[in-house]
């Protein structure tokens, strides 16, 4: 009996997002480079629904197999959704559940990518990482809902979007992963107000329990889908969104707005012309965001020895940015103060050698600057730093031949000292001194210096 599978568009998983195991049927395996699964494209479209996200990375140096089934349970990536992550099992022992984490559509194909093979015929239990689906339905969804509302506002359409990567996976959350935002970009940029009254409104239609369905009208418009796309063969899948909303879209969506949990607004970022992306985020991972943004605060405010709140925050923020902008204003004072004794010294004592251990280039320069042409030795050496940490070299003199013999005779002897100049000044830098270095350093600058 010849093996068939459903082509996208039909899918168990876009059938019914919420099922999560599926027993199915191994149609073909084939085995193919590892860097295959890598080279899916990330385009962009105008249409929203349309933006593809990037491929989840696949080891090169890993063996793959590309597995197709009777149907699948797993989404391959598209319309703007990244592939769901689950487990390949065979029902007969040795049943070890296979990990997956890429699934492509090929055309009106669902390409799973395994790293061990399956025989064609198999009988299989493909499982979904349930807690990443339901985070990619939220975020996805909740952009349908989003750029519905949006597109009542004049200049608000939506032109393009991308899901950031979810940090949900087997039902757990990484506690040390930043919660990555989605945007939508718009072709101008909101007003804050537009910005609350939208928010509001969205979530009000999350309270409402809006129904979502999903349909495949034959008269459905064709303008938003991939160009390898079969439209002849394919299926054209429409969400609606009762009252609110109604646009073609292959991911797999939620099938009431309460399930969204919540929309939260962020900020906008300027991009070409007046394009604009505004960022935003829905359910768990609108909640996840908003806990490390307290945490985050709490933490801040301990250190700055304020209160939580945006105001007491604000305030002594100002006071510590206002004290230290005075500190480093005074301490900047203080050194070209320094900076011209030690010139002095220099002068007075027909010094070769400079080096302060707790200084910068600046310093440096400073030291030179307060010294007039006239008095300058023909060989000066000035660096900044001590072992084990690096720094800054700068080689200035009267005589250019000196100068740029002595910064020739430091990067030869000085282990990674690098730099460049001309003529009478050479300025070079050491990520790390070590114990020989400055003492090396400050031999040869005497040695030119005294003209040997």
């Amino acid at each position: 009996m010849t093996l068939t599978a459903k082509i996208v568009g039909e899918l168990a998983c876009q059938q019914n997002s919420y099922l999560r195991d599926l027993q199915t049927t191994v149609v073909s395996c084939v085995e193919v480079h590892a860097a295959k699964a890598d080279t899916k494209r990330t385009k962009k479209n105008k249409d929203r629904n349309t933006l593809v996200a990037p491929s989840e990375s696949t080891s090169s140096a890993v063996k793959l197999w590309e597995i197709e089934c009777a149907d699948s349970v797993l989404f391959p990536e598209g319309g703007g959704q990244p592939t769901d992550h689950g487990t390949l099992t065979k029902l007969e022992e040795p049943n070890e559940p296979i990990p997956v984490t890429t699934v492509h559509r090929d055309g009106l194909r669902a390409v799973i990518f395994s790293p061990h093979p399956f025989v064609p015929g198999t009988v299989i239990t493909q499982r979904v990482d349930d807690r990443r689906r339901m985070d990619h339905m939220q975020q996805h969804t909740g952009q349908h809902l989003l750029s519905a509302v949006m597109d009542t506002y004049p200049g608000l359409e939506t032109l393009g979007w991308s899901m950031g990567t979810s940090i949900f996976s087997n039902n757990t959350v990484d506690a040390k992963a930043t919660v990555n935002m989605n945007y939508v970009e718009l072709g101008r940029k909101p007003t804050d107000a537009e910005i609350t009254e939208i928010q509001n409104r969205c979530n009000e239609l999350i309270r409402q329990n809006r129904s979502i369905t999903v349909s495949t009208p034959i008269d459905a418009h064709h303008d938003s889908l991939p160009s390898d796309y079969d439209k002849e063969k394919g299926i054209v899948r429409v969400i609606t969104i009762d009252g609110i909303d109604s646009n073609p879209c292959c991911g797999t969506h939620l099938s009431q707005t309460s399930h969204i949990g919540s929309i939260l607004l962020h900020h906008t970022q300027p991009i070409r012309g007046t394009n604009t992306r505004l960022f935003f985020t829905c359910g768990d991972r609108a909640l996840s965001l908003a806990n490390s943004a307290i945490q985050a605060t709490r933490t801040v405010a301990a250190i700055l020895s304020s209160g939580t709140t945006p105001t007491e925050l604000g305030t002594r923020a100002t006071q510590v940015t206002t004290s230290l902008r005075d500190a480093l204003r005074a301490g900047r004072k203080l050194e070209t103060e320094l900076a011209g004794y030690i010139a002095a010294n220099v002068i007075q004592n027909k010094l070769t050698w400079v080096h302060r251990a707790d200084a910068g280039l600046e310093f440096l320069m400073d030291v030179v600057a307060a010294i007039p042409p006239t008095e300058l030795p023909s060989v000066l050496v000035l660096a900044t730093g001590a072992c084990p940490e690096g720094g800054s070299v700068l080689i200035v003199g009267s005589d250019s031949e000196r100068v740029q013999n002595t910064a020739f005779k430091a990067a030869q002897s000085i282990k990674g000292l690098k730099g460049g100049g001309k003529g009478v000044r050479w300025q070079g830098k050491v990520q790390t001194w070590d114990k020989k270095s400055l003492g090396e350093l400050e031999k040869i600058s005497k040695a030119n210096g005294n003209g040997a």
